[in-house]
């Protein structure tokens, strides 16, 4: 299972680092500033996938920039990066990003819910700039539950599938059973709401895989 922990500060890496995910997560929206130093310095703690995401207002996050500003930010770190997450607003960065030979996770944020059309045009907006489109919606009931599910089913693969806020956060777990690429889960301090930590994370995968 594609594990990936999000950390909102550099204090958080070396919990994360020891908890073995598949990838760690950095949220430079959340911190005051990450310079090449310090990725420097999470590299000698975790040496495996480092994701760097500058995730927009627009999409649930902190930063304000514009697209250039978006790039300068990147710039200096990029070296340092195996993944690098790309909303659709910054996709003109995208061949830049994939020249530095880092894959991109191309993202798209709502508090709402696609419908069944919606969805599909969405993943393949997404997929034609990015290696792994990321798609993160609220669901209101049951049946939009549903309809992600089925949506998950029958997309093109890799893809991730996640849930904005608490209320169907059960889905994040059964979502990375049913072919989602990965699930975001944190290691101590939560980056989104309803986001589990790692262990509740695979104490249920666990429990699922038995009574399957």
């Amino acid at each position: 299972m594609n594990y990936i922990i999000s950390c909102e500060d550099l204090f958080g890496i070396e919990g994360a680092a020891a908890e073995d995910p598949w990838a760690i997560e950095i949220r430079l929206d959340l911190m005051d500033g990450c310079t090449p130093d310090d990725v420097i310095m999470m590299r000698r703690i975790w040496k495996g996938r480092l994701l760097l995401t500058l995730r927009s207002t627009d999409e649930g996050g902190k930063f304000a920039g514009d697209s250039t500003e978006w790039r300068d930010r990147l710039a200096p770190l990029l070296p340092y990066a195996d993944m690098i997450d790309i909303e659709e607003r910054f996709s003109a960065h995208a061949d830049w990003v994939r020249s530095e030979k880092k894959t991109i996770v191309a993202s798209y944020h709502a508090k709402r819910m696609l419908g069944s059309e919606d969805l599909f045009t969405c993943e393949r907006r997404l997929r034609s700039f990015g290696d792994i489109p990321k798609i993160v919606l609220a669901p209101e009931n049951d049946e939009d539950a549903a309809a992600l599910l089925q949506f998950l089913v029958h997309a093109e693969k890799p893809i991730c599938l996640s849930i904005m806020g608490d209320s169907y956060s059960w889905l994040r777990p059964i979502f990375l059973i049913m072919g989602s690429h990965c699930a975001y889960c944190h290691a101590g301090d939560a980056t989104a709401t309803g986001q589990f930590h790692i262990r509740e994370m695979r104490e249920i995968h666990c429990l699922l895989m038995r009574s399957g």
